[in-house]
């Protein structure tokens, strides 16, 4: 490591000795959040002394280099990480260590500057040990990469304002160089707008709004910052391939375009997301009436070669003056606003309620929580019967995920698996359905508990993103336990965001022996002759269809239709979410084969539900097993 190329590029940044601002204390309040840690630093190892630009969990502004672990961080390309600083003979004696802040846990992540020269690190502390994984790491470095992106564009903005200001010198000094003129154009063009969309960027929509603040106090007008963000972006990027995900952003941004008025503004605020400054609301009720219009233009868009995947969006605005009276208040409260119309669905259009902020709060506490779950043995399950309808005789369970927090209680999994979901936390989580679920098979067979199936749904990251495959085929091996008793659950999204894929790895899972249903059936798009081609042995009745099931003859004419099918392709029929006399008895009558529902039990823990094996066992060969597991268990 050259020492002096590295301090004159840190110097260059003209951020070393700088006071705190905003935009990197966000990013190390969110760390701190993340990763539940007292302490978060954004360090600038200088010459002997480190700088900290952000500060959370430390009083000092600064620190010695030479016996500071981000000193040391920086002599490598990779990250450091000291579990007990204690037990590490670099660090055992070190002040900081002995003394105060009495540090016995450090990961830090270097910083780079454009040119590609440590900075500093990113790094998080704890006065008690702790262990971090690989996602754990991954996520520190995502963050980091925050905080360089924030570096980068102080860098590049101020030698593209340079450049600028030199190219307007040298213009001013020779007017005929029309050449000189128009490159300085297309830099301060550069500066403002995004390169694909050709939208201003989110520092001009700043500047645009902090511009006409002023002209609004003095007429007395209102106006709005909407912020829309594409759902299931992602998933498109990588199911269709990033040059579609370009042409999607290009369409979407004519679609919107096509539905501003004179003085409104729209930016490109990240990757998927849109902002637009709509000047004269002109009241709540036509300023929603026009979010809808805007969002419907984009959810009308189809897109791969097919134009077979269309998006949808959420909206989240603020209104100035009432949610806001200054551009990052604005923007960031739309921002909040539009993250709960996703938390909500997505499809959605939301007004910021400071009540939404303490929803974040909570879900990044959550967030946070949910990592150390596992391992603080947090997570249980419980076990919901499956009643078959033409013998009332017990067809299995279906496993359910819950989670018992030390400070919330138990908290719905409708509000934390699809935390666990987006932050990649569902693949190790689903990895330890799947092994405890077999291991309380094997318990129950060992304590003489009669055998039945039980069902364990798989998320779309851990069937798409995991060894599924080669995981249910180790436990099963472990346990010892016929394949026929392990019952997986797919959505029909899952199926259908990458069929060649899901062809591939269903079969490889049915190849193991165990048996495969659709869940949710009816809520998506699959067909029936799709699911021909599937190698499953059950569709399970999303349970919308099911609570009118008893008063409805369109529901009943649905329920029959979907049964009627399903027994023609050899496939089984589960009706979930029963819980009257009346239902189960139209569902009988339809033709459905199982059911399950508060009608024969809630979900019980492994010993209630051993009991309730106990109570309900009637024959050895178990027969309202699925037909394909019925042939397996002989």
């Amino acid at each position: 490591m050259d020492e002096a190329k590295r301090l004159a590029a840190l110097y260059a940044t003209e951020l070393y000795g700088t006071a705190p601002e905003e935009a990197f204390d966000r990013i190390t309040r969110l760390t701190a959040k993340l990763f539940d840690v007292p302490t978060v630093l954004i360090s600038l190892v200088g010459s002997d002394t480190q700088w900290f630009k952000s500060r959370c969990g430390m009083d000092a502004q600064s620190g010695p280099r030479d016996t500071s672990f981000c000193g040391h961080a920086i002599l490598s390309d990779k990250a450091l990480v000291v579990e007990d600083a204690t037990l590490d003979e670099r660090f055992a004696d070190n002040p900081s260590v002995v003394g105060a802040p009495h540090i016995r846990f450090y990961a830090g992540v270097q910083l780079y500057s454009v040119e590609r020269a440590k900075l500093g690190t990113l790094c998080v502390i704890d006065s008690r040990p702790r262990t971090m994984g690989e996602d754990e790491l991954e996520e520190l470095y995502e963050l980091g990469r925050m905080v360089e992106e924030l570096i980068y564009h102080r860098q590049l903005a101020r030698a593209a304002q340079e450049l600028h200001e030199q190219l307007l010198h040298n213009a001013a000094h020779a007017p005929a160089s029309i050449a000189t003129s128009a490159a300085a154009g297309q830099v301060k063009y550069l500066l403002t707008h995004d390169a694909l969309t050709g939208l201003a960027n989110r520092q001009a929509l700043l500047r645009s709004i902090g511009d006409n603040i002023a002209a609004w106090q003095a007429e007395g007008a209102g106006a709005v910052v909407a912020c829309l963000n594409l759902d299931r972006f992602k998933q498109l990027n990588e199911v269709l391939g990033h040059e579609v995900g370009d042409a999607a952003l290009v369409t979407v941004t004519r679609a919107l375009q096509s539905h501003l008025r004179e003085g409104d503004m729209l930016a490109r605020a990240g990757n998927d997301e849109f902002v637009m400054l709509l000047n004269d609301p002109d009241g709540e009720e036509r300023l929603l009436a026009r979010l809808g219009q805007l969002m419907a233009e984009v959810n009308s868009h189809a897109y791969g070669a097919s134009a077979d995947l269309s998006l949808t969006c959420s909206v989240g605005f603020a209104c100035y003056p009432q949610d806001g009276e200054e551009g990052d208040a604005l923007l960031n409260n739309a921002v909040t606003a539009m993250r709960h119309a996703k938390a909500q669905g997505g499809g959605r259009i939301e007004r910021y309620d400071p009540a939404q902020r303490r929803e974040m709060g909570r879900r990044l506490t959550l967030e946070s929580h949910l990592r150390r779950a596992l391992e603080r043995e947090e997570l249980f399950l419980q076990y919901q019967p499956k009643i078959a309808l033409g013998s009332g005789e017990l067809a299995g369970f279906e496993v359910l995920l819950r989670w018992r927090h030390p400070e919330h209680g138990v908290v719905s999994p409708e509000e934390f698996v699809p935390i666990a979901e987006e932050t990649g936390l569902i693949a190790p989580i689903g990895e330890w359905i799947v092994k405890t679920a077999v291991g309380q098979l094997a318990a129950w067979r060992a304590a003489g508990v009669p055998e039945v199936p039980v069902a364990v749904n798989l998320s779309a990251r851990q069937f798409m993103q995991s060894d599924i495959v080669a995981i249910v085929s180790e436990q099963l091996a472990a346990a010892d336990l016929h394949p026929g008793m392990l019952e997986l659950e797919l959505t029909e999204s899952v199926s259908m965001a990458d069929p060649g894929r899901s062809m591939v790895v269903m079969h490889k899972l049915k190849s193991l022996g165990v048996a495969l249903s659709i869940d949710d059936f009816g809520t998506g798009y699959s067909s029936f002759s799709y699911l021909r081609r599937l190698p499953i042995d059950k569709l399970k009745i999303d349970k919308s269809f099911v609570q009118d099931v008893a008063h409805s003859a369109d529901s009943r004419a649905i329920v029959q239709a979907i049964a009627a099918m399903a027994h023609r392709l050899n496939l089984g029929v589960v009706a979930e979410g029963v819980e009257t006399e009346a239902q189960a008895t139209a569902l009988r009558d339809a033709g459905c084969d199982q059911a399950q529902g508060f009608l024969y039990a809630r979900p019980l823990g492994p010993d209630d539900a051993a009991r309730f094996i106990v109570a309900h066992a009637s024959q050895p060969d178990c027969p309202t097993l699925p037909r394909a597991c019925r042939k397996q268990a002989h």
